[in-house]
C-alpha cells in the first residue's frame, strides 16, 4: 500500500456545543456499518438536495434566470418577440450551463452525515419508522476517530485529497442577492438552505480532484470491538422486536448491545403499569 497524502482539516468545530453526533440508519445500513467497520461516504449528486454545493453567484444567477423562462403576461410592448426569444435561450443556456458545473462539482465530494444532538429525536425516528435505528458517537471522540483512521484508507478510498469534519451553514437562499460575499463558505459543500435547518448537521466531507463513477466510498475504521459508540434502537419497537434485533446486532459486535431508546418511557407511559 502506498504513502497516503490525505489531508485532514476541520470547519466550525470550535463553537459546537452539542455533546453527540447520531446516524439514524435502517437495519441494513445498520448490519453493513458493523460488518465492515467503515462509514459510507455518499457522493453529494447522489443527494436528494438539488443544490448541495451551490455558489452564492449561482443561487442569484437561478433566482433571476427562472423568473423569465416565458414571456410575461403583461410584457412591455417595447420589447420585439424576437428580443424575448433570444432573453428566454439566453437564461435557459445559463441555467443548463449552472446544472452541468454543479454536477461536476458534486461529483467530486463524497460525504457522511450526522445530526447534532444531545438527545435523540423524534422527528429523525418518525423519518425511518419502526425499522430505524441510532448509531451515537460523542462527537469530540468521532472527530478524532476519523482524522486517526486516515492512515487506515485503502484505494479508492485513499484517493481523497482532503477530508473536512464540520457542521452545514444553513443560509437564506431568497435574501442572498444583496449578500452574496458575506455568505461566501470556504467550503460551499457545508451550505444548505435554511428549510433544513432543523437537521443541525454535522459532515465528514472526502475532496477528491478525481472523478470516480461509484455512488460513494467506504470510510474504513479500527475493529468494531475497539470503537466507542452506542446503538439505540427505535422507541416505537415492541419488547419483541426489540428482542429479536438485538439478536441480530450481537452476532456482529461482542461489545455493542442494542440499546433501548431514552425517549420509550415518554412514549409507553400511559399504557405502562406500574
Amino acid at each position: 500500500m502506498g504513502t497516503i497524502k490525505m489531508t485532514w482539516e476541520t470547519y466550525h468545530t470550535k463553537g459546537i456545543k452539542q455533546k453527540y453526533v447520531y446516524r439514524y440508519v435502517t437495519i441494513e445500513k445498520l448490519i453493513d456499518f458493523l460488518e465492515t467497520n467503515s462509514l459510507f461516504l455518499s457522493r453529494l449528486d447522489k443527494f436528494e438536495d438539488n443544490l448541495e454545493n451551490i455558489e452564492p453567484y449561482d443561487i442569484n444567477e437561478l433566482k433571476v434566470r427562472t423568473q423569465t423562462l416565458s414571456k410575461p403576461e403583461e410584457a412591455n410592448p417595447e420589447i420585439s418577440e424576437t428580443i424575448w426569444t433570444q432573453i428566454i435561450q439566453n437564461n435557459k443556456a445559463e441555467l443548463r450551463a449552472i446544472q452541468a458545473k454543479l454536477t461536476k462539482q458534486q461529483k467530486h465530494r463524497f460525504v457522511s452525515c450526522w445530526i447534532l444532538n444531545d438527545t435523540e429525536s423524534f422527528a429523525m425516528w418518525d423519518i425511518y419508522g419502526k425499522a430505524g435505528f441510532a448509531i451515537r458517537f460523542e462527537r469530540k471522540y468521532f472527530q478524532k476517530l476519523i482524522k486517526d483512521s486516515i492512515s487506515l484508507q485503502t484505494e479508492p478510498t485513499s484517493k481523497i485529497d482532503l477530508v473536512v469534519a464540520g457542521i452545514v451553514q444553513y443560509q437564506n437562499f431568497d435574501k442572498m442577492l444583496f449578500k452574496e460575499q458575506e455568505s461566501s463558505l470556504k467550503y460551499s459543500a457545508f451550505r444548505k438552505h435554511q428549510a433544513f435547518n432543523h437537521e443541525s448537521e454535522y459532515r465528514i466531507i472526502g475532496f477528491m480532484k478525481e472523478i470516480l463513477e461509484i455512488p460513494g466510498l467506504k470510510y474504513k475504521l479500527p475493529d468494531i470491538n475497539e470503537l466507542e459508540f452506542e446503538l439505540i434502537a427505535n422507541p416505537r419497537l415492541d419488547r419483541f422486536q426489540f428482542q429479536k434485533y438485538s439478536g441480530i446486532v450481537s452476532k456482529y459486535s461482542e461489545k455493542h448491545k442494542l440499546k433501548e431508546s431514552e425517549l420509550k418511557i415518554w412514549l409507553d407511559f400511559r399504557n405502562t403499569n406500574y
